[in-house]
């Protein structure tokens, strides 16, 4: 800049000369004067202005390289729905093989781990702002064998079959789930309950264990059986057709073929024409109807965005770990001070009153007595409460030591 300024006035210089002689030839001494003031100050101006013009130049270089990383960041992602579905081809942008692979998540693979960097190579939002994202989730049902509800002589009549027991698999959890309409209560979503049924199918394979005194007894898959071959059935008096009739016959003929043989103790895996089968069956309510609970099972959940002003490609999505509990009648009947209004007193008089740790310690007792509450879980909780004024307020909690706190994370 300097340079350019020193060719502008020798460039300028000359000029100057011309206009002083013509001001002697013509006695205009004053005029040229301020001809003269005015061209060094502008050239004046246009040196000290160097070094402003580089900072802005700076700046406008600093602004451009923001906007255009912001523009980059911003290319191939979508503005963020009210709600959205994982794809098969989302999954495939985990960084986690197994939920790539089998297209969910798990216990082992939690969804707060890798579902929220799926939503970042997808989606932008404003700040804070939700999108409800439903995902697939596996979780072998477990089967409460003890406690399952035993499918009744009348259950199957109610249902329009003929005979105590269902010969197609679809069928039986299709009717099963409208008889639990009918007649199983829930009090909310997510509880679950076990149907035992007898199915009849022909053409299984059943293994039988022969103990070393010679007994039977069916018994689960076992990798080392062994199968009963055409001459086991040929000597047993099964051979027409190489199977048993019945799992009794099996039982009694297998066992004598063991003993004669001196095979005992020993596995057989034998295939019977016809068997009534004792069916277990887990079924899920989802808040309005019983469904059969699949070992894949889709899970709705809401995530927030959080926006980087400043720098827009560290925005994120993120799944809170807390579960979300609206407090209800039911739980305000816990205690007398909540029992009359299904709220909290925040005036002072009754309690919690003022004392936000009573507050805590009150809403843990409910989470407690109500929803099977563990420790290190965090919990935010929506509840009433009236201070002059009835309102709704949210606070997030957490047990720990066996003590309810306040969660600051």
């Amino acid at each position: 800049m300097k340079r350019a300024t020193e060719r502008m006035l020798k460039r300028h210089l000359p000029k100057i000369g011309e206009l002083h002689r013509i001001h002697l030839k013509h006695k205009n001494f004053n005029e040229m004067k301020k001809i003269l003031f005015l061209t060094i100050l502008a050239l004046g101006f246009v040196f000290n202005a160097c070094e402003p013009m580089q900072d802005i130049n700076s700046e406008l270089d600093k602004a451009l390289d923001a906007d255009n990383a912001k523009a980059l960041f911003l290319k191939d992602l979508q503005i963020a729905p009210a709600a959205y579905t994982l794809t098969d081809e989302d999954y495939v942008l985990s960084s986690n093989e197994s939920v790539s692979k089998y297209k969910n998540f798990s216990n082992s693979v939690l969804p707060k781990d890798y579902l929220p960097e799926i939503l970042n190579k997808k989606f932008t939002a404003e700040d804070a702002q939700a999108m409800m994202v439903s995902y697939n989730f596996y979780s072998r049902p477990v089967k409460d064998y003890d406690g399952a509800y035993e499918i009744s002589s009348d259950d199957y009549s109610s249902m329009g079959q003929g005979y105590g027991n269902f010969s197609d698999k679809d069928v039986a959890e299709a009717l099963i789930g409208k008889l639990f309409d009918r007649i199983m209560y829930a009090e909310k979503a997510g509880a679950e309950k076990t149907a035992q049924y007898t199915l009849y199918a022909k053409k299984v394979t059943r293994y039988i264990q022969v103990n070393a005194d010679g007994t039977s007894e069916v018994v689960s898959y076992t990798s080392d059986a062994v199968e009963v071959t055409d001459a086991i059935y040929e000597a047993t008096g099964n051979g027409k057709y190489k199977n048993f009739y019945r799992i009794t016959n099996a039982l009694e003929d297998l066992a004598q073929y063991a003993v004669d043989n001196g095979t005992a103790p020993v596995v057989y895996a034998a295939l019977v024409y016809g068997n009534y089968l004792d069916t277990y069956i887990v079924y899920l309510y989802n808040g309005t109807n019983w469904v059969a609970k699949q070992s894949v099972m889709s899970v709705t959940e809401e995530l927030n965005y959080a926006l980087n002003a400043n720098d827009i490609t560290q925005s994120y999505w993120w799944a809170d770990p807390a579960i979300k509990i609206s407090l209800s009648g039911d739980d305000y009947a816990i205690y007398t001070e909540t029992s009359k209004y299904s709220n909290f007193d925040l005036r002072g008089s009754i309690a919690p009153g003022t004392d936000r740790g009573k507050l805590v310690e009150m809403i843990g007792g409910m989470l407690d007595a109500n929803y099977n509450a563990v420790e290190g879980q965090q919990y935010l909780v929506t509840y009433a409460y009236y201070d002059g004024s009835n309102g709704l307020a949210s606070i997030r909690i957490i047990k720990e030591g066996g003590a309810w706190k306040e969660f600051e994370g």
